[in-house]
């Protein structure tokens, strides 16, 4: 048996394992092409990663299971000899099966995230689980509950999903945020715009600090206090302060690599000084004063010998009488 450590792997993942000779491949069935490119990359992918993906089956009254999702994983698993693979049962509802069939084969072969979204909830109405739908297209829980929830966005996004005038991306982006009329604000302005996914993210970014300051605000005040409105072509112009934790514009801003003494020595003047304006001035104030004193020592130091000789009284000279008494 080939790759028997990723078969044991498997069986500690917690699905049902059938043997795989209870399979059938029905030959009418909804099936995706595979390239000889991708069915080399699904074996690279299997002997890398293990199996980790359960195949959609639908069960028989003769004990065995009709195969609905995971053609080419179980050939390969066949081919290599594993006994057994994992799955994940449709149960007896031929229509349900069907559905799912569909789905699996329908749904990978398209960029379009409305028609993923469409066939999931069509499956979803068949009576599908949010495991199976999970299981059938080969994506996790999550993903499949993220899809179901594109049908129900307002019809201007939809469409612009479907025309591909909006990325999926940048939907997941502006679904991070915590009220409707947020999310409406960063996909309109999106649109309006068109930003990509990028520049949706900073602006997200950027509206959950000012939420979080918001809310911060009003726990130390101890009163409620509204959110700031949101102003999408604001939030993409700003920038976290790496020193001071505020927000100015990204053309106030320049970044390279600082030292830990030079970034110790900012925080210090931020703590004395209380806003960057004042600590830059009174720094500048301050070299200023210290660049006159070195100055006037170093004056000081080279003319202060002259300057003590003609002070001193003068020596008496040879033939010279001394001073005298009386």
């Amino acid at each position: 048996m080939e790759h028997q450590n990723k078969y044991e792997e498997m069986l500690k993942l917690g699905y049902p394992v059938i043997e795989i000779d209870k399979i059938d491949i029905p030959k009418e069935r909804a099936r995706a092409t595979f390239t000889p490119e991708q069915d080399k990359e699904l074996r690279a992918s299997i002997s890398e990663n293990g199996f980790t993906i359960p195949i959609l089956l639908k069960p028989k009254e003769n004990g065995k299971f009709d195969l609905v999702d995971g053609e080419h994983r179980t050939i390969i698993l066949r081919e290599w000899g594993w006994p057994k693979i994992m799955y994940v049962s449709t149960g007896l509802d031929e229509k349900r099966a069907v559905v799912l069939n569909i789905l699996a084969n329908t749904a990978r072969g398209t960029q379009n995230p409305i028609d993923i979204s469409e066939s999931l909830n069509r499956a979803k109405e068949a009576g599908a689980t949010t495991e199976e739908l999970a299981a059938a297209t080969g994506h996790t829980q999550d993903w499949v509950e993220f899809y179901l929830l594109l049908k129900k966005l307002p019809k201007v996004y939809y469409n612009a999903l479907k025309d591909l005038h909006l990325a999926v991306g940048a939907v997941k982006e502006a679904f991070r945020l915590p009220t409707p009329e947020d999310i409406d604000a960063i996909l309109g302005a999106a649109l309006l715009h068109k930003w990509p996914v990028s520049t949706i993210k900073i602006a997200v970014d950027n509206r959950l600090d000012e939420l979080k300051l918001a809310r911060q605000k009003a726990e130390i005040l101890g009163e409620p206090s509204p959110s700031p409105s949101i102003k999408p072509e604001d939030l993409i112009h700003q920038a976290n302060i790496l020193i001071n934790l505020n927000k100015v514009k990204r053309g106030d801003t320049w970044m390279k690599v600082i030292c830990n003494p030079c970034l110790d020595l900012l925080r210090y003047l931020l703590d004395v000084f209380g806003d960057s304006k004042t600590a830059l001035q009174e720094t500048y104030k301050a070299l200023k004063e210290y660049k006159e004193r070195q100055d006037y020592e170093r004056l000081k130091t080279k003319f202060e010998p002259e300057i003590k000789k003609e002070e001193s009284p003068s020596s008496p000279k040879s033939g010279f009488p001394g001073p005298t008494s009386g």
